[in-house]
């Protein structure tokens, strides 16, 4: 899982500065599109789960939460964020869970992250397997208007004690989106450095509905600042909704 493990750098700045923001803007779409539709004390797997923000918040609203991410050091903050869900390494494209669940989730665009539509077909077919017949699998992902007016901009954090500059390049014929970040902390008087990049796949509608179908998925597309999500980070984000049928469809995996 190198390529995930690569995220380990920014697991810190993510659980410290960026990680609030999104998730405090998107509970009213998560409200109206998963925990509204979930019955009392289900099991929620979140994939790709980060710091455990969204873990967090499932577990008050007591559900019982499994949480899926490939960066030890991101799981190190969701356990303690949120010690009352299980947390384990693993990759999304393979997940090997016993088939319990009600609802799958995966928040702040994460599967941005997956690189091939193949791939994405591939995290798709894992959800598929640990769903429940009638299993409800939500998640956000990133259209081109967010790379184009919102990626690219240069972004920055100023304390006593952290620096950090983030300066994001959209590749629009390679559909590739690359974030440059440094960050630097001062640690016992001494300012440590480190530099990592983040990368993004744009995937169409059309390719993310083509490939839930292919799996066997009923699936709507939302826009997201539709739905009620407010400020810059819900402009260009959409929302699938995708359910397993309560019986199995011809060809399904």
């Amino acid at each position: 899982m190198k390529q995930f493990q690569d995220y380990d750098p920014f697991a810190w700045l993510y659980a410290n500065y960026w990680g609030g923001t999104f998730h405090k803007a998107a509970r009213v779409p998560l409200r109206r599109l998963l925990t509204s539709q979930l019955p009392a004390h289900a099991q929620v797997l979140d994939l790709c789960c980060g710091d455990g923000r969204l873990a967090a918040l499932l577990v008050r609203s007591g559900f019982r939460v499994t949480g899926v991410d490939g960066s030890e050091k991101m799981l190190a903050f969701a356990r303690q964020r949120c010690p009352e869900a299980r947390f384990l390494l693993a990759d999304a494209r393979s997940l090997d869970l016993p088939p319990r669940f009600h609802a799958a989730v995966s928040s702040f665009d994460s599967l941005n992250h997956i690189m091939t539509a193949r791939d994405l077909g591939r995290v798709f077919c894992s959800v598929w397997r640990l769903l429940r017949p009638g299993g409800l699998f939500v998640f956000d992902l990133n259209r081109e208007e967010a790379y184009r007016n919102s990626w690219v901009k240069t972004g920055s954090i100023v304390t006593a004690d952290v620096v950090s500059v983030s300066r994001g390049v959209f590749l629009a014929e390679q559909r590739l989106a690359v974030c440059d970040i440094t960050l630097m902390r001062r640690n016992n008087g001494c300012w440590e450095r480190s530099d990592f990049r983040l990368r993004q796949r744009l995937h169409p509608r059309a390719t993310v509905l083509g490939k839930l179908a292919e799996v066997g998925f009923e699936a709507c597309v939302h826009d997201a600042a539709e739905l009620g999500m407010k400020g810059e980070i819900g402009q260009g984000r959409d929302f699938y909704e995708a359910r397993k049928p309560l019986r199995r469809l011809a060809g399904a995996i």
